[in-house]
């Protein structure tokens, strides 16, 4: 189920698509960095849980100061096109 619970900002958007993007690209660069290479290896990790971090407390903040609706079997995604918050639920209704 997907149901709409609110909107951000474009500048608001803009932030948690950037946190989105290095994710994606941290995940990217851990397909291919040996952990061999333990001082890369231990950079990219950091880097990776400080941005997870980070992304994380961009939804907490978000959603408190909209008051959005959740779900403990939920999560939220944002549209990046529109600045829409969806909550998505999986399960039966």
């Amino acid at each position: 189920m997907r149901k709409k619970v609110g909107i951000v900002s474009e500048s608001e958007r803009d932030e948690i698509r950037q946190l989105y993007e290095r994710i994606n690209g941290l995940k990217e660069l851990t397909k291919v960095v040996s952990p061999d290479i333990i001082e890369l290896y231990e950079k990219l990790v950091t880097d990776m849980g400080n941005t997870v971090t980070r992304f994380q407390e961009w939804w907490n903040t978000k959603s408190n100061k909209y008051h959005w609706e959740g779900s403990d079997e939920g999560s939220w995604e944002i549209d990046f096109d529109t600045c829409m918050i969806y909550l998505i639920e999986s399960g039966g209704e």
